[in-house]
């Protein structure tokens, strides 16, 4: 009796331990504990490699050369070719060639012609000619401009009967009054509406209108 006492006491103590043993803490959602999850996550953590593959480091293979170098094409003549750009050194002994003999008179034609590469500047007396010019304003141009401008401001105005300009104006057919709406007949003034409606007003009405109470 007693042996078998002991052998029951052992088995509820081991169950009580087993079942402890699962409600060591909150799991989470998880399905473990705390500490396992931590550990878990720990070695996640160390063993996370990347997604992207792996780099292949092997050896290039070597370049393909050809079996016999002695029958390459010849080189290319950059100056024969039209589609590659002059050199400097071309472009000046172009220039050269194309100049007269430095010796002799020089062409009136070749003194005033544009010539490559240069800048032309205008002989002083044009530049003078052109200071005066600017230093007056010519009272047609400034007829002109007024007119261009109130051009460009009756463009940019709103609201313009025969021409929608922008998606936030109403369309034209919005802005045709009504066939029985009253055209010409001006309209009565504010004022005159309060005179007439104060006057339709009884005495009473206006003495009560009058007591501060």
């Amino acid at each position: 009796m007693n042996s078998a006492t002991a052998r029951l006491r052992v088995l509820a103590l081991l169950a009580g331990a087993c079942a402890l043993s699962g409600c060591v803490g909150p799991t989470y959602g998880t399905g473990v504990s705390q500490g396992q999850q931590f550990l878990n996550d720990l070695d996640n953590a160390v063993t996370l490699g990347s997604s992207k593959p792996r780099v292949d480091y092997s050896p290039r293979a070597e370049l393909v050369k050809p079996k016999a170098i002695g029958a390459l094409p010849a080189p290319r003549d950059t100056v024969a070719d039209p589609n590659l750009p002059e050199s400097p050194e071309a472009r000046r002994g172009r220039l050269q060639a194309a100049a007269p003999n430095r010796d002799g008179v020089l062409p009136v034609g070749f003194m005033t012609a544009e010539k490559e590469g240069m800048e032309v500047e205008a002989p002083a007396s044009f530049k003078r000619q052109q200071d005066e010019d600017n230093s007056w304003i010519d009272p047609r141009s400034m007829a002109g401009q007024r007119v261009a401008a109130q051009e460009k401001r009756k463009v940019g105005a709103q609201g313009s009967p025969d021409q929608r300009r922008y998606l936030s104006e109403p369309p034209l057919a919005y802005r045709q009054p009504a066939a029985t709406a009253p055209v010409g007949v001006p309209g009565d003034d504010e004022e005159v509406k309060e005179r007439r409606l104060k006057g339709t007003t009884s005495v009473g009405s206006k003495l009560k209108s009058l007591w501060p109470f």
